[in-house]
């Protein structure tokens, strides 16, 4: 039988050999639609049953989940557990039920719709998203009505590689972890929670593949390849054994290279500085076991959504920028203040709703409309600053105009908490994200009111190209190597060693080996990235010398097209391999 092979977009990278089990959807597809007077009271019982049990399963699931990943990634379970509270949409069940006489199941279904088509015609990740969770909802709701019995996923092979219309915290939570060996899958975008989760426990995952259900049975032999976004079933022995070979070789090289704590530098001895990224404790603990040289990028947003009612408060704030700062002791971590893009809060949704994500009201221009919340973030990290190397990175700046008011809210606090008695750091670091083409071009003007510069490349290279990087549509010209970009990126270079300014680079570039190589070349020495991508970059680098690279950069500046410049990269760095559109964006 030859090996069929199936394509899609790699999310998570990384190579599994499995056996497929396919999620098979509980909800049956008749049930009955009305009722008769006489049965409402029996009716509404029958949902309470089914709320009340649905509300001991999620609990049930965050338990376990807590157990196996961690409490930080918990509160999106928390996420089913308010709409299974909300009021108002149980009051609309149980309206249809006495008044219209429908079924409970179909009450369910149709009280349900009215919220899906409003998250279904907001084209916005968050609030798609948020309709995600609720399918999810409802179709538990309704398994419990009709009484469906769970999966006991008896038997699950030890090679465990799920194949699901898409994937959720909730499924994740549903299987053993130890057992899971990939992911493949319909639809599902590199920002969904149970992506986030699969990428942080190195998961492999390819999405987007079509009739992937029709193509995948239970039992078929699979090998998932996260990283070229590739899946191949029924593989032959010949197959298996080379991508087991490659298997083994990745594994005895992280092994190799994890722990490693010494200095990354170039064969001709140019130091250069790598980090982690990271937006929980876990993360943090994990980046530095990697052999980070400190945090460059903590994500403050996955804060503030633990709670989906109100900005979190100071208080626990400060929580954990102290557990932050004590980890990192002496070693940086930079902060960036919130930033809520394709995130959102349901706390700002109104506001944000009204705005495209990317240029709407994100950081300091979220942060100086709500003053009062962005004090609260700054007085907690200025009070756990006493703990630790902690720095704040402002986010979205565009003008001189907003860094000098951003850093008066702040000035203020350090007054206010200094008033107090409280001890903090005076002299932290306050540094701006460079993300927007405005900053590019003010960067001298800002620059004399920075103390360093963060390169969010992500951001830089949508607004640059005006190409968002969750389009597929327009994927191929989200491009690290467009002369535009290229020659933004190498203006921050010079203006901050002009200034003599410490400069980051922190966007997902950074995590591959041929744009890390052209980083340095361009003469940035503090890279941040992905942690588990911290020792391949460390090993690669060394062997790369600085001057060479620097000219190959030179020459690569003068070329106008994307062609000439990617044949010059593709000769340059031929044993380096290249990173595609989709696999960069996660």
């Amino acid at each position: 039988m030859r090996t069929k092979e199936l394509s899609g977009a790699g999310l998570s990278p990384g190579v599994a050999i499995g056996t497929a089990y396919r999620v098979e959807l509980q909800t049956g597809a008749f049930y009955r639609i009305r009722i008769s007077p006489e049965e409402c009271s029996s009716e509404l019982r029958r949902l309470r049953t089914a709320l009340k049990q649905s509300r001991r399963q999620l609990q049930q699931a965050k338990r376990k989940f807590e157990a196996e990943v961690g409490k930080e990634h918990s509160y999106i379970i928390d996420a089913h557990l308010l709409i299974l509270e909300d009021r108002h949409l149980v009051e609309q069940i149980e309206k249809k039920i006495k008044k219209e006489l429908q079924s409970p199941e179909r009450a369910v279904r149709e009280a349900a719709e009215n919220w899906l088509s409003a998250y279904r015609s907001l084209d916005d990740p968050f609030f798609q998203e948020r309709g995600s969770d609720l399918e999810e909802v409802v179709e538990r709701i309704i398994s419990n009505l009709m009484e469906l019995n769970s999966q006991t996923h008896a038997g699950l092979p030890e090679d465990l590689i799920l194949v699901a219309p898409e994937v959720s915290l909730f499924l994740l939570a549903e299987y053993p972890l130890e057992r899971l060996k990939g992911l493949v899958l319909r639809k599902g975008g590199s920002t969904s929670h149970g992506i986030i989760v699969a990428r942080s426990y190195r998961i492999p995952v390819v999405s987007g593949v079509p009739n992937v259900e029709a193509a995948i049975r239970t039992g078929d032999t699979l090998i998932v390849d996260g990283s070229s976004g590739v899946v191949l079933v029924g593989p032959s022995h010949s197959e298996i054994r080379t991508y087991e070979a490659r298997m083994r070789e990745e594994k005895k090289r992280q092994l190799s290279l994890v722990g490693d704590q010494s200095p990354c530098v170039t064969l001709d001895g140019r130091r250069v500085f790598l980090y982690g990224n990271a937006e929980t404790a876990s993360e943090v603990l994990v980046g530095l076991g990697l052999g980070a040289e400190g945090i460059g990028l903590f994500r403050s947003e996955y804060i503030y959504m633990q709670d989906k009612k109100a900005p979190v408060g100071e208080e626990e704030q400060f929580k954990v920028y102290k557990s932050l700062a004590q980890q990192v002791g002496d070693r940086p971590a930079i902060v960036r203040t919130l930033d809520f893009g394709d995130e959102r809060h349901p706390y700002f949704s109104s506001i944000l709703a009204e705005t495209e994500a990317v240029l709407g009201l994100r950081g300091i221009r979220l942060s100086l409309q709500y003053p009062e919340i962005f004090k609260n973030q700054v007085r907690a990290l200025l009070r756990a600053s006493a703990h630790g190397n902690l720095k704040i990175v402002i986010p979205m700046v565009s003008s001189v105009d907003e860094i000098i008011q951003g850093k008066q809210l702040i000035q203020e606090a350090q007054q206010e908490l200094l008033q107090e008695g409280v001890v903090i750091d005076r002299g932290i670091e306050i540094g701006i994200m460079v993300e927007v083409p405005a900053a590019i071009v003010m960067l001298e003007a800002i620059a004399a009111h920075a103390d360093f510069f963060a390169v969010g490349t992500n951001d830089l290279i949508q607004y640059t190209l005006a190409a968002s990087r969750t389009d597929h549509r327009i994927a191929y010209l989200f491009n690290p190597l467009h002369p535009a970009v290229l020659k933004s990126l190498d203006r921050v270079a010079r203006v901050a060693a002009h200034q003599n300014s410490m400069v980051l680079v922190c966007g997902e570039v950074a995590s591959h080996p041929v744009y890390a190589s052209l980083l340095v070349g361009m003469g940035f020495q503090h890279l941040s990235m992905n942690p588990f991508a911290i020792p391949e970059i460390k090993q690669i680098l060394r062997e790369i010398a600085y001057f060479e690279v620097r000219d190959t950069v030179n020459h690569i500046l003068s070329l106008p097209t994307l062609e000439e410049v990617e044949g010059v990269v593709n000769e340059r760095f031929s044993g380096l391999k290249r990173l595609t559109a989709e696999q960069l964006t996660s």
